[in-house]
């Protein structure tokens, strides 16, 4: 690594003494707005998925697997257009927004955002267009399920809604203003959930059709999308009149179209090549395995049904622990990118193995009780007819959990690293191996709709190992196997063990509730012993972790419940 030595005079030096002095309290002020903004956006962001996972249950429990396999089939196709939108769009004007207003250049900060929304609101209102001309011919040829086709056109609109919202969240996160930006997240989900359930529940009250109740809980997603849209231009029209006046002290934008657009491509393109391959995976889901499963010997109903407990009652589940991963990556990863900026390659190596660690340690338990687990929980969420069904995919693709873990923390190392296509290549052979292993698995009579749910482990499997592979080639950085991985799989398989046979002793006088609640806390509380008796975490590691770390490594050394690392 390359080092740069700079001589200076006495002079220099207390000149640049001074000059930091100076700065200091804007570093400070800066740094307390970033914390600030921070803060807003994970209290808003944790809002908004745990609301976003939850409501699926009672959802799920009152609509039945038939409805729920409907909705989750037209789900994927109206994801993976959205993430035309969504996903590298917001980042790119965000960060061309905050490059002007860091030079003052407020006029070229607006016309970014302008040509921004032209663009945006062009593509939202043709691929709006093009899926609702579209979806009848989806629902027949690619879903196989023509009843999905209300579904499919009451999503249609939000495209052309939250792409324009997508907008105007990269323009206030590009001048800082974070509020509306969260306020728009939180009022779209609970608008969103709110006509789901309710408008689910009453069309179900006058027994409609599955297709007709499927298009009423879908309407959530266009209904809520407006309501975050309207959020934030309110919002921009109680900002503009300040923004007018700093425009009025600049004479012109110093910027043409042509230019503000190629940067905006290039910007957007790449990210949005990697945004589309999940929603991909999930449509790969949608088309083939209501199909496989028909060549498996399954009515039209039992594989829309069975799609239904994969797709809408067991995924929601594993969404939940990521809720705590990715803030808690997100909150480490941060901290890498800056270390390779200073080039301090032992802060790297650490703070990537840290992690890697405390990812394995929260999502290894996860995926082992869910899976030993699965039918239990099933009962206690969905009921007694749907939880047993439910529980038999669960048992198989809880273990995306862990995999799902390690492929989102190595892709944000990776992209630290400044390798942001790697986990977007390596994603892209893991929905490959994921398309071949359903198309062959879910056909099998006896395994059916586990085969799907072992397909999707195959796929997050493969992607997870290329992307560590790949961390390993660019950085150099030495995972220890033993404390990363092998004893928290320890830990988690002795609290998989107790789990299992602490319910099915509880079960025999108890009520599935009960034997279930009592059964996850013993679970819970041995694997916290068993992690601290085998070493998998140390106190300096555990202190690490941002807000609540410190205080616990303190108090669990004084009980020497663990050693100091």
């Amino acid at each position: 690594m390359t080092k740069y030595h700079t001589c200076y005079n006495e002079k220099d030096l207390a000149d640049k003494r001074d000059s930091e002095r100076r700065d200091e309290p804007i570093v400070k002020e800066r740094d307390n707005r970033f914390v600030k903004n921070a803060a807003i956006l994970s209290v808003a962001g944790i809002f908004v998925r745990a609301l976003g996972a939850i409501y699926r249950i009672p959802l799920a429990r009152f609509a039945g697997e038939e409805i729920m396999g409907l909705y989750q089939m037209a789900y994927p196709i109206y994801t993976t257009l959205l993430a035309i939108s969504i996903s590298g769009p917001p980042i790119a004007v965000a960060k061309m927004v905050a490059e002007r207003v860091a030079r003052q250049k407020y006029r070229a900060a607006q016309r970014v955002f302008l040509i921004s929304m032209l663009v945006l609101g062009a593509v939202g209102l043709l691929s709006t267009i093009v899926l609702m001309s579209a979806s009848p011919y989806l629902v027949n040829h690619v879903l196989g399920d023509k009843r999905a086709l209300g579904a499919l056109l009451a999503m249609a609109p939000a495209v052309f809604f939250v792409a324009l919202m997508s907008g105007m969240r990269g323009y206030f996160q590009g001048l800082q203003h974070m509020v509306p930006y969260a306020i728009s997240q939180i009022v779209e989900q609970v608008v969103r959930v709110g006509i789901a359930l309710g408008l689910g529940f009453y069309l179900l009250s006058l027994n409609k059709a599955p297709g007709t109740v499927a298009a009423g809980i879908s309407s959530g997603v266009s209904l809520g999308g407006l309501a975050g849209l309207i959020v934030l231009l309110l919002a921009y029209s109680k900002l503009k009149p300040s923004l007018e006046q700093k425009w009025q002290r600049e004479r012109r934008v110093g910027e043409s179209g042509r230019k503000i657009m190629k940067e905006f491509a290039t910007l957007a393109i790449p990210i949005t090549i990697g945004g589309i391959v999940l929603p991909f995976m999930q449509l790969i889901d949608a088309g083939v395995v209501p199909r496989r499963l028909l060549a498996a010997g399954f009515t039209q109903a039992e594989a829309t049904g069975l799609y239904g407990q994969l797709s809408g009652m067991a995924t929601p589940l594993i969404n939940l622990p990521q809720m705590f991963t990715v803030a808690l990556v997100a909150s480490l990863i941060p901290s890498i990118a800056a270390a390779i900026s200073l080039g301090q390659r032992q802060l790297v190596q650490m703070r990537s193995v840290l992690a890697l660690k405390l990812a394995m340690l929260i999502n290894l338990p996860a995926a082992v009780g869910l899976s030993v687990l699965a039918t239990p929980i099933g009962i206690l969420l969905y009921g007694e007819q749907s939880g047993t069904g439910v529980g038999f995919p669960l048992s198989v693709l809880a273990y995306v959990v862990a995999f799902l873990a390690v492929q989102q923390t190595t892709s944000g190392i990776l992209q630290g690293l400044g390798k942001t296509y790697v986990p977007v290549i390596n994603l892209f052979f893991g929905a490959l191996a994921k398309l071949v292993a359903t198309y062959f698995l879910t056909a099998m009579p006896a395994l059916n709709i586990r085969g799907s749910a072992l397909s999707t482990v195959i796929g997050f499997a493969v992607s997870s190992i290329l992307n560590y592979r790949a961390m390993r080639r660019v950085s150099g950085i030495s995972v220890p196997l033993g404390s990363t991985f092998i004893r928290p799989s320890l830990a988690a398989a002795g609290m998989g063990v107790a789990a299992y046979y602490s319910y099915s002793w509880l079960a025999g006088s108890f009520s599935n509730t009960l034997a279930t609640l009592f059964s996850v806390a013993l679970a819970v509380i041995l694997y916290g012993l068993l992690v601290l008796l085998m070493g998998a975490l140390t106190a300096k590691e555990l202190a690490a972790i941002p807000k609540i770390g410190k205080p616990l490594s303190q108090m669990l050394l004084r009980l020497h419940l663990i050693r100091e690392g």
